[in-house]
């Protein structure tokens, strides 16, 4: 078998880089051909999974949710399988979809799991996997991007942050109107591909990546307090482990669309998969089946196993 693996060097402060020699080395113990291209730049993981991608058993994201999203967009309708070794900051995806995080482990899901194909976003275009969203968490992102926090401090980092955002952003208002024509205003927007934001939170319990429908929340109010208020509640409904849905959600919009149109007007800063988008986007529309994945046999969410199809049988 054929392996393409996009490494992000410095994903994850670069501290995977011992972890890469131990699946080349299983996936060479097995007689696999393995070729490992390491990015240097933004956009260039999109570059090499499109022009390079077609040639191999499947194209290995190694690194954070960062690292997949650029793939994504090179694999993006080819059919071509995404595997994935999430050693990232966050890993969102692998969490989602309840990957093992033991190399060897993970090396096995790549060599005999199951391919799924799931939906994608899209902001203007511009695939995304996770989600999008506009408001105070992408300008949280865009600060963060302009130093180094990140790679010192890691996940702490997205807090410190979300903090400095809650002083500093103003929020804008947004208005949105989805594809049956209804209309809603808010200051924060959320479009949901999968249930997990961020690594903890979670706005949609029941948004599945094959149902060809994106899940929007819609913050209705605005200010730092009361959003703040929103905060509390469900990191109190995460420790405490409830398994209801926050009930304090209720009061603003959630949907269920194929696509959505912000109007234009104040300028808001945006993110698609973590990743801070420049100019924002108009259109945010679905893809439906655009991506396939590999995945354990038995992923996370039991609504994945809709669609599987085994991937190569030889015995590991």
């Amino acid at each position: 078998m054929r392996w393409l693996i996009i490494v992000n060097p410095v994903s994850g402060g670069g501290r995977h880089l011992p972890l890469l020699k131990k699946a080349l080395k299983y996936f060479r113990k097995k007689g696999d051909e393995v070729v490992v291209h390491q990015t240097s730049g933004p956009g260039e993981g999109t570059e090499v999974a499109r022009d390079r991608g077609r040639g191999f058993d499947a194209v290995v994201a190694a690194g954070g949710d960062g690292t997949i999203h650029e793939v994504i967009g090179g694999l993006a309708g080819t059919g071509v399988p995404l595997g994935i070794l999430p050693w990232g900051t966050g890993n969102v995806f692998a969490k989602e979809m309840g990957l093992p995080r033991r190399v060897k482990a993970l090396c096995k899901v790549i060599r005999k799991g199951h391919t799924v194909d799931l939906d994608l976003g899209l902001a203007d275009g511009r695939p995304f996997l996770l989600m999008a969203s506009v408001g105070l968490d992408a300008y949280a992102l865009l600060q963060m991007s302009r130093g180094r926090s990140k790679k010192i401090w890691g996940m702490v980092a997205y807090a410190l942050a979300g903090m400095a955002a809650l002083v500093r952003y103003r929020h804008p208002p947004i208005e949105v109107v989805l594809d049956d024509g209804t209309r809603d205003r808010g200051s924060f927007l959320l479009v949901s591909n999968t249930r997990l934001y961020g690594a903890f939170f979670v706005f949609h319990p029941h948004a599945d990546p094959t149902d060809g429908l994106l899940d929007v929340f819609l913050f209705r109010d605005s200010g730092r307090w009361k959003f703040l208020g929103l905060v509390v509640q469900m990191v109190w409904h995460r420790w405490t482990k409830a398994t209801r849905p926050l009930g304090a959600l209720g009061r603003h919009g959630l949907y269920q669309v194929k696509s959505l149109s912000i109007l234009s007007g104040h300028a808001r800063p945006m993110q698609v998969d973590g990743d801070f988008l420049e100019g924002g986007a108009i259109e945010i529309g679905i893809a439906p089946r655009a991506l396939r994945v590999i995945l354990p046999r038995r992923p996370a969410p039991p609504t994945l196993y809709r669609t599987t199809d085994t991937l190569a049988e030889s015995k590991i």
